[in-house]
This record gives structure tokens, C-alpha cells and sequence, in this order.
């Protein structure tokens, strides 16, 4: 009676448990390393959308802020002026201001209307999803005999 390794009872030609599990394991690290894949190039679409939004957004912010100083300094010109006892003119520095800060709120609305719209109607992640619906449509058919 020996103590040793006895010969399995499966065929040789049939593979063992280790190299199933190898194999499983190697099927399983290609499928997620390609599905890192896809969400790595996905995740630059949505980086490339919202940069862009969240640029647009900014720089109408910091346009609209510009206005609202310019708006002040232009005012308070006006009210110096009016309290001075001078004559209320919009042909000196106060009217320039309020021009400027015209037209730095109008560009800073517009900004601002146009980053809220950007990617609005595009849809992010759109093939993985499809990817993970098209897998689990899979799944439930193997598991319906």
C-alpha cells in the first residue's frame, strides 16, 4: 500500500481543476483589463465635456464679477460726482466703466448659458453601459435553460 500521489480517475486528455482556474483567471484579467479600457477612453469624453463646461461656467463667472466691479466703480463715479455738485456726465471715466461693465455681464451671461448647455444632451458612458446590458442580457439567457 503506498502513500503517494494515486493517478487521478479523470482522462489525461481532460484538464485538471489548476488549469481551468488558470484559464479563468486569464479570461477574467483580459476581459477587465479590456473593460479598463473602455472606461479609460470613455472617461476622457466625459473630461473632455465637463472641462470644457466647467471652463465656460468659470470664465462667465469671472467676466460677470468683472461687470459688477466695473458697475460699482462707474456708480460710485456718478454718485461722487452728482455730490460734488457737478454736473452728471457719462462722457468721462464713469461712463467708460459702465459700458465696459455692460458689456462684461452680457458676455458673462452668455458664457454662462453656454456652458450649462454644453453636453447637455450627450450621454456619458453610453457604450459601457450598452457593454454591461449586452452581458447581463447574456447571463440571464445561460441561466434560463
Amino acid at each position: 500500500m503506498a502513500f503517494g500521489r494515486s493517478k487521478p480517475a479523470s482522462s489525461e486528455s481532460s484538464p485538471g481543476l489548476k488549469q481551468k482556474l488558470i484559464s479563468f483567471l486569464k479570461e477574467a484579467s483580459f476581459y477587465a483589463q479590456l473593460r479598463g479600457e473602455l472606461l479609460g477612453i470613455e472617461a476622457k469624453e466625459a473630461a473632455g465635456i465637463y472641462g470644457k463646461k466647467i471652463s465656460l461656467i468659470v470664465a462667465g463667472g469671472i467676466s460677470l464679477l468683472l461687470g459688477y466691479l466695473l458697475l460699482i466703480a462707474g456708480l460710485i463715479g456718478l454718485i461722487g460726482s452728482a455730490l460734488a455738485g457737478e454736473p452728471v456726465s457719462l462722457e468721462n471715466w464713469t461712463g467708460a466703466a459702465l459700458v465696459l461693465a455692460t458689456i462684461h455681464v452680457t458676455v458673462g451671461v452668455v458664457l454662462i448659458r453656454k456652458g450649462r448647455k454644453t453636453g447637455a444632451n450627450s450621454e456619458l458612458f453610453e457604450y459601457s453601459r450598452s457593454e454591461l446590458k449586452k452581458d447581463q442580457e447574456w447571463l440571464n439567457h445561460k441561466k434560463k435553460p
